[in-house]
This record gives structure tokens, C-alpha cells and sequence, in this order.
């Protein structure tokens, strides 16, 4: 939901949610952007081996790890412009990188057969 919110948020502003074609991944500079890149690239991997090993507690333990590592990079980097800031690139790229996020835990979720909600 949280995520959802962000990506209202940015709506709001006039930031639609960005192509990745639109967004140079380059300005991802930050450890906490590198590590929230890394949790969600682990997806496919994670998914293969719970079908592999037949283990479906390893998917949540993978979206409790990711969520919290989302929750650290949120606290650090600034995702939306405040005030009267204008929106930049890396506004749009790390907005890109909340997308992700959300597409990676719904489809977790769904793998586990537990709705995401948008809204709280």
C-alpha cells in the first residue's frame, strides 16, 4: 500500500510513473539504491528455488528481507521532489525503482496467495 501511495503521490505532482527506457539507471548511485537493485534482481532466483526445493517460506522470507530493505533506502533518498522543487531525473529514476518494488512483493504476494492491497 505504501508503495501504491508513493506512485499516487508522484501522480499527483505530474510524475507519471516512468518507462525504464526514460531513465538512466546510472543515477542510482546510492548503497541503499544498490542494495534495493540486488534484493529485487534475487526475485527469479528465489521463485526457482522454492519450486526447486519445494520450501514457498523462502518467498516470505524474501519479501519481509526486501520490504525492510526498501523501508532503509525510503529513510535515506529523497523519491519525491518537496515543496516547490522541480521533479529530476533522479526523482524519476528512483520513482522507477518504487515501481519495481511493488511489482516484485505483488507478485510475491500472489505467489503465496495473499492479496496487495493498494490502499490502506
Amino acid at each position: 500500500a505504501r508503495l501504491c501511495s508513493i506512485l499516487r503521490h508522484a501522480a499527483d505532482l505530474g510524475l507519471s510513473s516512468p518507462d525504464s527506457l526514460d531513465v538512466d539507471p546510472s543515477l542510482l548511485s546510492h548503497e541503499r539504491e544498490g542494495a534495493l537493485l540486488r534484493a529485487l534482481a534475487e526475485f527469479p532466483s528465489v521463485v526457482g528455488s522454492v519450486a526447486e526445493l519445494r520450501a514457498p517460506h523462502r518467498i516470505a522470507r524474501y519479501l519481509e528481507s526486501t520490504a525492510a530493505t526498501f523501508h532503509r533506502f525510503y529513510d535515506v533518498c529523497r523519491v519525491l521532489p518537496l515543496g516547490e522543487d522541480e521533479p529530476s531525473d533522479i526523482h524519476r529514476a528512483r520513482l522507477l525503482l518504487v515501481d519495481a518494488t511493488r511489482i516484485v512483493i505483488a507478485r510475491g504476494l500472489d505467489l503465496v496467495g495473499v492479496s496487495a492491497p493498494e490502499r490502506m
